[in-house]
């Protein structure tokens, strides 16, 4: 299997992995990139992790963040198969608690370069954390490997973690899900594009249509 690091949330804590969820192997540097960066921006603004410094912070490995732009192809039926990615996502960590995220992504000439991207702070830092405690539990990643992914629907406003596997997938909706799906349940992609497929419609008919 070409994994690298077998991670899972109970690993992230304590260095136990029972449950069969994983990450991709790291770009190269990426850490690094990470920390070069977000350390002379919490040195100016003291304030932007409420105080934290980089050396209170760690740095999870990563996952990569996949996109679906094309919401026609969602309006017909096809999700996870359109979706594009260019962009690794870093969870900064204090203790056992996420704080915020660091995004590289692919650029340069021949888009091979990664580079640093930003640093966010997000209404619910631990959400994908949550959403990982919730997937451990699973019987589905008892029986087979999956690996961590987020997904990200930005005009319908929609996040989640997107458990990807050889034989199914999981999708795990983040908060808020503006009473279309209850967070941090897990649904196949069918269930989620039966929902989301009519907002899509509704978007592509009327682009300034609020979400």
């Amino acid at each position: 299997m070409n994994f690298k690091f077998i991670l899972c949330l109970a690993f992230l804590l304590n260095g136990h992995c029972r449950a069969a969820i994983i990450y991709p192997n790291a770009p190269d540097g990426g850490q690094e990139i990470v920390v070069t960066n977000v350390g002379p921006i919490l040195a100016h603004d003291t304030r932007f992790f409420n105080g934290l410094k980089l050396e209170d912070l760690s740095v999870a490995e990563p996952y990569r963040e996949y996109y679906v732009t094309n919401l026609a192809m969602l309006a017909s039926g096809h999700m996870l198969s359109t979706t594009t990615s260019r962009s690794w996502r870093y969870i900064l960590m204090h203790g056992t608690n996420a704080v915020g995220a660091a995004t590289l992504i692919y650029g340069g000439t021949n888009g091979s370069a990664l580079k640093y991207n930003d640093v966010q702070r997000p209404f619910s830092p631990d959400a994908p954390l949550e959403a990982l405690r919730a997937a451990e539990k699973l019987p589905q990643t008892k029986k087979q490997d999956y690996e961590v992914r987020a997904l990200n629907i930005g005009p319908l406003n929609f996040k989640a973690v997107w458990l990807h596997g050889k034989s199914g997938d999981i999708i795990i909706p983040l908060p808020p899900t503006f009473g279309r799906f209850n967070e941090y349940q897990p649904y196949s992609e069918a269930e989620i594009i039966k929902v989301l497929k009519k907002k899509a419609e509704d978007v592509i008919k009327h682009p300034n249509l609020l979400r």
